[in-house]
């Protein structure tokens, strides 16, 4: 995990599992940002990416990907090592597979746009460069007297709502799903089962 930074966005206290999963990301090398006291899920997603591009110019200039994590994840350190790893050697941002209260996968395929997929934000590595290029291409604005950078939104798109997840997997191109489950921590933990995963690993 050395040379990662994870970034949380959460106005509660995480749950004790994802607690006890960032410690241990930590332990092994990573450094977390955690970004707190924002009511509007998409102006935390944006106020945070805009922090960890800032932290990436300055004290955290070393790092080099993005590991973004939501307050409720029970992330193994060998599944996070691997996303990190397919996202740092690709270039392009990975993430891993779990699910929601539904029992669905918190994905969805990206139609004509073979092998890519619109994710939940539970567990997805960016590339810094990658996110440094959305940064660049996308529009700025300003809460309170500090400037942030729209990295996401949310509404309707293309005649259909999109949430700030799914929409920033687009604007960041796509992401390439792994078949590697980390859990979701609901009134019990949910995990994606076999057969999803093995659905995912027939990407191209």
């Amino acid at each position: 995990m050395k040379n990662t930074l994870i970034v949380i966005s959460s106005n509660r206290e995480m749950e004790p599992q994802t607690r006890d999963s960032v410690q241990a990301l930590c332990s092994a090398g990573a450094q977390l940002l955690l970004e707190r006291g924002s009511a509007c899920v998409t102006f935390a997603r944006c106020r945070a990416l805009s922090l960890a591009c800032e932290h990436l110019r300055g004290a955290f200039a070393e790092r080099d990907v993005v590991l973004m994590l939501d307050d409720d994840m029970i992330v193994p350190l060998e599944a996070a090592q691997a996303v990190v790893d397919a996202a740092r050697s690709s270039g392009t941002p990975h993430a891993a597979a779990y699910a929601t209260v539904v029992k669905r996968l918190a994905a969805a395929r990206w139609d004509g746009h073979p092998g890519l997929w619109r994710t939940g934000l539970g567990c997805v590595a960016i590339p810094k460069a990658k996110l440094f290029e959305l940064e660049e291409r996308s529009e700025s604005f300003e809460m309170n007297g500090k400037a942030y950078t729209a990295f996401t939104s949310a509404g309707a798109h293309r005649g259909v709502w999109m949430g700030e997840d799914f929409r920033l997997c687009e604007n960041l191109g796509g992401v390439r799903l792994l078949p590697i489950a980390v859990g979701h921590v609901k009134k019990w933990p949910l995990w994606p089962d076999q057969a999803t995963l093995d659905n995912i690993a027939k990407d191209p």
